[in-house]
């Protein structure tokens, strides 16, 4: 037996965002989209101003590291708040400290491209957080301010003044309910446009599996023994979550390259090809 499928209702089409629980959560976005963009603009601008001011007296190594490392939690925070109120797919990245002295560890987060376009998006954050916070106020304040003018006036109290045109009477103040509903109507849409547009923005910098990381898993994975790649896949997406970063194609690509450094032996037959560790791969492994 089969239904029918039903289109939704014009009081259902216009109506529905409100209740929406994303329209919401991309609210709460855009809200903390000011605080937030310019707590990491001033952390980022103070602490690389002051690294690289105190560089040549070797202060400003650590103080770059700390800056640097910061910089890495608070993209972290920044998936989380994606993944959470936007719905982003975003991958769990683990972050591995980096072995030996602050020269050197230094010099690692420089080499590290995810290191750049962590900071390029906080920095970014910053513009994009003030327009998400003013569009979000306006959206919601414009629309309230019209709707209340009749009661504002029908009490006594001076309404709003549009260039030389003051709202001063009851008539006045009620041709302003129209375009407020109207605005009120949008709001949602407009919340909700820009949550994609904020999520789109931060899946582009921040959803991504560098090499290393992607096949520093997999030789973690396979040195637990003998593995095919359909285990493979279900052991990386519990790793790092479910998302385009982890796809059949990027594992075979990874798994073939391996191979051709001989850091990973395959047994191939007619059902499924099996993946290992090499004896050269153990040892590369044990120095992780």
């Amino acid at each position: 037996m089969t239904g029918k499928l039903s289109s939704p209702t014009f009081v259902q089409t216009v109506l529905g965002p409100f209740f929406a629980r994303r329209t919401y959560l991309g609210l709460v976005y855009a809200l903390a989209g000011l605080p937030l963009g310019t707590f990491y603009f001033c952390f980022i601008v103070t602490g690389l101003s002051l690294g690289l001011g105190l560089l040549v007296t070797l202060v400003g190594i650590p103080v770059l590291v700390l800056t640097l490392a910061g910089c890495r939690g608070l993209a972290q925070l920044e998936r989380t708040l994606t993944a959470s109120l936007l719905g982003a797919s975003m991958p769990r990245v683990r972050i591995e400290q980096e072995r030996g002295f602050l020269w050197r560890r230094l010099v690692g987060q420089l080499r590290s491209s995810a290191t750049w376009r962590e900071l390029a998006y906080l920095l970014i954050r910053f513009p994009t957080g003030i327009a998400s916070f003013t569009i979000a106020v306006s959206v919601i304040a414009l629309p309230l301010s019209l709707l209340v003018q009749p009661f504002l006036v029908a009490f006594g109290v001076s309404g709003m003044q549009i260039n030389s045109w003051h709202v001063d009477t009851f008539g006045r103040a009620l041709l302003l309910v129209p375009p407020g509903l109207a605005l009120l109507l949008v709001a949602p849409a407009i919340i909700t446009a820009q949550a994609r547009v904020e999520r789109s923005l931060a899946t582009f910098f921040l959803a991504r599996v560098p090499r290393a990381d992607f096949r520093r898993a997999v030789a973690h994975f396979l040195a637990r023994g003998e593995s095919d790649a359909f285990s493979l896949l279900s052991d990386l997406e519990l790793y790092f979550s479910p998302g385009p970063y982890v796809t059949a194609n990027r594992l075979k690509a990874n798994l073939l390259t391996l191979e051709d450094l001989d850091l990973v032996s395959v047994q191939r037959d007619s059902s499924r090809d099996r993946y290992s560790l090499s004896a050269k791969g153990q040892k590369a492994f044990e120095r992780l």
